[in-house]
């Protein structure tokens, strides 16, 4: 399988800028005016397919079990981090409670936002050395690999019946939809580049 994310510290720093701008996203949809049939606060809050899609191919595309690991794990803890951070941000604003420092805020909330991310990183990180495997052409990888779109599809479903059955979360459905056929794209193209592997072989 093709490798875009080896090991090395550039693509460490380029993870964790996907990471970051993960994280801006979520807060722009967070930010956004919602709506309930778009309900792009639902994204933001409760839709996993775009993360089970993007963290899946940071994984299956880095160079070995340990990058995978490094690179899910950063991806996911600095989505938190800044997302989190953004929260504390919000309560101030909404609260009119004056702001100390920079560095008197972050003090008196270090310990908070690291609760909050550095579990979701270390579980992803884990899940992503387990996923890791997905890029072995064996019964296991392969069971690996399809895993990602069996939950995409699961997610996708829901998603549609709340659209046609309460008129919502409309948004949320349609980006699990592109995910899930990005990932299918990216399995056929992995199934094609096996089967001309063994071709020349």
């Amino acid at each position: 399988m093709k490798t875009i994310f080896k090991d090395g510290w550039k693509p460490h720093l380029l993870v964790a800028g996907l990471g970051i701008l993960a994280g801006l996203v979520v807060i722009l949809f967070l930010e956004v005016p919602d709506t309930s049939l778009f309900s792009f606060y639902y994204w933001s809050a409760s839709t996993f397919g775009f993360w089970m899609f993007s963290t899946s191919l940071l994984v299956l595309l880095s160079e070995t079990r340990k990058s995978a690991a490094i690179h899910a794990g950063t991806y996911i803890f600095l989505m938190f981090l800044v997302t989190t951070i953004h929260q504390t941000v919000a309560v101030y604003r909404e609260a009119e409670i004056p702001f100390g420092s920079p560095l008197e805020v972050a003090a008196d909330h270090l310990y908070g936002w690291l609760a909050y991310s550095i579990p979701a990183g270390v579980l992803c990180a884990m899940l992503g050395a387990v996923l890791w495997s997905g890029r072995k052409d064996t019964t296991w990888g392969k069971v690996l690999r399809i895993a990602p779109a069996l939950f995409l599809l699961a997610e996708t479903l829901y998603l549609w019946y709340c659209v046609f059955t309460v008129q919502t979360r409309l948004f949320s459905a349609g980006t699990d939809l592109a995910c899930l056929a990005a990932y299918c794209l990216f399995l056929r193209y992995v199934g094609d580049k096996r089967k001309e592997s063994c071709t020349k072989e």
